[in-house]
C-alpha cells in the first residue's frame, strides 16, 4: 500500500506505544502512529538506549521555553 506523505514531507507523529516481546533477552516493539499510518520498530536494549540517549540530547538541545526541564546524570 502506497501512503500518502503530510503537506510538509514529514509524518505527524500522533501516539506512541510498546510491546514487550521478551525480558530476558530484551526485546519489543517501539510502535509509532502517524497521519499515514503505523511504523513498528523492534528494538533490543541496545537499540534502546541509543534512542534514549539521541532524544535526550535532543532535548538538551532546547533554549528558552524549550529548554530542558530535567538533569541527566551519567555513569561510565
Amino acid at each position: 500500500m502506497k501512503r500518502k506523505p503530510s503537506k510538509s514531507g514529514f509524518n505527524k507523529l500522533l501516539d506512541v506505544d510498546t510491546t514487550l516481546l521478551s525480558a530476558e533477552p530484551l526485546i519489543g516493539l517501539l510502535e509509532l502512529e502517524t497521519d499515514t499510518g503505523t511504523i513498528e520498530l523492534a528494538m533490543n536494549r541496545t537499540l534502546a538506549e541509543q534512542l534514549l540517549f539521541a532524544v535526550v540530547e535532543f532535548l538538551k538541545a532546547g533554549k528558552g521555553d524549550d529548554a530542558p526541564t530535567f538533569a541527566v546524570e551519567r555513569s561510565q
